[in-house]
């Protein structure tokens, strides 16, 4: 397998260090971590004290055992130091988690995504390294810092893993920062090489990046074409996937399970795409050692393979409505039975399907593969035939618990949709039935949905399902008669409710339909689960709200149906239909104003519960045990006669997924980037487990963004959390005194 990166004059390394930074150079025996890993038994594939993987362990529990920082003395956390991404380059916002290894911080950071070491006691930058990927980066669908690099060490080397977003991967050593030679080529692999597309130059006819609904792409170069750097156009010797075929990248680091590399890969965004094929989702295992591809496991079954009739129009790539299927987010891994755990996200289109009939393996399930294999040995799929966007957007939660007296190895999946589907990690049967129920049917032309859905028995949701008539508030009569009039104007039901079409000719006469938990969840990605392996007990951080969805054609896509949207105009969107007449209103998304239809008089239609925020339950039983809101409750007035002497309840602060960790003694949480009490300073929240009783906060320099993660070094413990965007993203380090 040839990994071929650059043709022209691109460099495929730099070392971009700001002033005072020195070059990369092996550090001494008396650094932070010295130059030989500290090598004590594992737990869950972690160093207890350290923090080696995405979600701590291999297990992503995003637990620690440390309790140097308790309940006495939270609040009395002091910044020890915080470290500017932003000299290297500026990010959307910083969605990085990073890793502690052997006396090491390591991290990722601008869109390039760029590596770090950083020594954990001052903040000072050890080392980085840069990957120059000309187009593929310029026009990489998921161009943004990641959120985070790989670890591993055999007690003698030590190496770090970036996928990049041109969709590269990179082994350095990971305490100089340097390739390795003998992995891939120059310690470069080619991750567009090896599913089975020829590898072309690339060229771009201009200067931006990829538009989100896959507009504006790169093109096949022509035979001679240059690279104008005037213009900043046409072919830097680049090469990749001919863009014709669609856009592949990676959003979330791989996982290592042994001496094997598991990486997927992303595609762009869903929400309203122009073409209605794309490159589908793939899972790779790599030799850790070599970088030599060992397997290749297929997200949309090929034709005769477990799965492809599910597919009823077919699933050749090439085939309409095949693509995306990709499993973007991050991976969990149980090392002793050598499985690795993949949460995959949705077909191509993310609210219509009616160019893929059938429930679509495997989008919207849990994959367990053969690490060293790449041989599927369960799965479950949580979403037949999604059309609600319902990715699966995190990894799963492994933990043993004793289930009626019976010792289980399970995993817990947290989904948008705000259940949680709970498995034997070993062989895929659900702990709890999960019963298929019939569910409302689509009316939409052409669209052909599930006839039933997996509903979960235990435990109970997080979020707010669907909006049904007993959801409504009561206050008075005639709040409930004005409240009911608002709801009815979208089509209600209890979950899964299909979206209708925008010109009211579906047979309800309706232009909307209710939407909960929407398209950020539920869960996402930047809010999750914590597990404590201690008690068997998993908090997870969420949010809940209610929003309206609606379809509409966009002239210039090749679907049927999608989101509100308007791409006619843009560079590489189709020619306008005859009679074409540019809407009125600016070119933009479908999301603006949709939570706003819930909203009587600015009340929510809409009883208060608890939902959202953070939710804890003992997985032994399956039982909610506690609940609160995200950082507290926020007052509800009214000044509209409807509402004149009725008491409001307060309503849960939200806006955005808590981001959880678990230690010996305590949850800890931050509120997110738009989380927590309007005009409060940003906080960092510590809670107790049993209780979910506040026992400290502190305040911080700005919000969290991505999960926190925390570490002992040097005989201190450290909680260290991204926080800010644009140029200005960081991180924080947080000590006692």
């Amino acid at each position: 397998m040839t990994s071929r990166i650059l043709l022209s004059t691109l460099a495929i390394a730099a070392w971009l260090l700001p002033a005072g930074v020195e070059a990369q150079v092996a550090r001494p025996a008396s650094a932070p971590g010295g130059t030989t890993p500290v090598m004590t038994p594992n737990v869950r594939g972690n160093v207890p004290g350290e923090w080696r993987y995405w979600g701590a362990d291999a297990h992503s529990t995003r637990y620690s055992p440390l309790d140097q920082i308790d309940a006495s003395n939270f609040s009395k956390l002091q910044v020890a130091w915080q470290w500017n991404a932003g000299t290297f380059g500026p990010d959307e916002y910083y969605r990085t988690t990073p890793l502690y290894a052997n006396g090491r911080l390591f991290t990722v950071a601008t869109t390039r995504r760029s590596a770090m070491a950083i020594d954990p006691e001052t903040g000072e930058t050890l080392w980085m390294y840069r990957l120059e990927e000309g187009i593929r980066w310029q026009k990489a669908p998921r161009q943004f810092a990641g959120r985070g690099p790989s670890y591993w060490t055999d007690g003698r080397e030590e190496r770090l893993i970036v996928v990049t977003p041109g969709y590269h991967m990179v082994s350095l050593d990971a305490k100089t920062g340097l390739p390795d030679p003998k992995f891939g080529r120059n310690g470069v692999v080619d991750l567009m090489d090896g599913l089975g597309y020829p590898l072309v130059p690339l060229a771009v006819d201009d200067s931006g990046s990829l538009i989100i609904s896959d507009a504006a792409p790169a093109r096949r170069a022509r035979p001679g074409e240059t690279w104008d750097p005037v213009k900043k156009i046409g072919a830097d010797g680049t090469v990749g996937i001919d863009p014709v075929n669609g856009q592949i990248a990676a959003s979330s680091p791989a996982i290592i399970v042994g001496d094997v590399i598991v990486v997927g890969n992303s595609s762009i965004h869903g929400y309203y795409p122009i073409r209605v094929r794309n490159i589908p989702g793939f899972i790779r295992g790599f030799d850790l050692k070599t970088g030599r591809q060992l397997w290749k496991f297929n997200l949309v079954p090929q034709p005769g393979e477990f799965g492809a009739e599910t597919w009823e129009n077919g699933s050749k790539i090439g085939t309409e409505g095949v693509g995306k299927n990709d499993a973007w987010a991050t991976y969990s891994a149980d090392p002793e039975l050598g499985l690795v755990y993949i949460p995959v996200g949705m077909p191509l289109m993310d609210e219509y399907g009616g160019h893929r009939p059938g429930d679509n393996l495997f989008g919207n399930s849990l994959v367990a593969l053969d690490v060293k294999t790449g041989q599927r040995k369960w799965h479950f799929q949580m979403v037949h035939h999604d059309i609600w966007d319902y990715d699966t957007p995190m990894a799963p939660n492994l933990i043993d618990i004793t289930v009626d007296g019976r010792r289980r190895r399970a995993i817990a999946q947290t989904t948008k949709q705000g259940w949680i589907y709970t498995f034997d990690r070993a062989t895929g049967e659900p702990i709890w039935p999960i019963v298929e129920t019939p569910v409302l049917q689509s009316d939409v032309p052409g669209e052909k949905t599930a006839k039933t859905q997996p509903i979960p028995s235990k435990p109970a949701p997080y979020s707010q399902q669907g909006l049904l008539e007993s959801d409504i508030i009561d206050y008075t009569p005639a709040i409930r008669d004005s409240a009911m009039k608002l709801a009815k104007m979208c089509r209600m039901g209890p979950y899964y409710i299909p979206a209708v079409t925008s010109d009211g000719k579906s047979p309800t006469g309706l232009k909307c339909s209710w939407y909960a938990p929407g398209a950020s969840g539920g869960v996402n990605i930047d809010g999750g689960a914590s597990v404590d392996p201690e008690t068997g007990m998993m908090y997870v951080g969420s949010i809940t709200g209610l929003s309206t969805i609606t379809l509409q054609k966009d002239p210039c896509s090749e679907f049927r149906y999608s989101s509100p949207r308007d791409n006619c105009g843009l560079l590489g969107a189709l020619q306008p239909p005859p009679g074409y007449t540019p809407p009125q209103r600016a070119q933009g998304d479908g999301f603006s104003g949709r939570g706003n239809a819930s909203m009587l008089h600015g009340v929510s239609i809409l009883k208060p519960k608890e939902l959202g925020g953070i939710t804890a339950y003992d997985m032994n039983s399956g039982d909610k045990k506690w609940w609160i809101p995200n950082a507290g409750f926020i007052p509800v007035t009214s000044n509209d006669p409807l509402f004149a002497g009725v008491t409001l309840p307060p309503r849960p602060a939200g806006g955005q997924q808590p981001q959880v960790i678990t230690t010996k003694t305590l949850v800890i949480y931050g509120t997110g980037r738009s989380g927590g009490l309007p005009g409060a300073p940003p906080t960092l929240f510590a809670v107790d487990k049993a209780t979910g009783k506040e026992v400290g906060k502190l305040e911080i320099p700005s919000k969290t963004t991505a999960v926190p993660m925390t570490f002992m070094h040097k005989g201190k413990q450290y909680i260290v959390f991204a926080t800010g965007a644009g140029s200005s993203p960081s991180l924080v380090a947080l000590r006692l005194p």
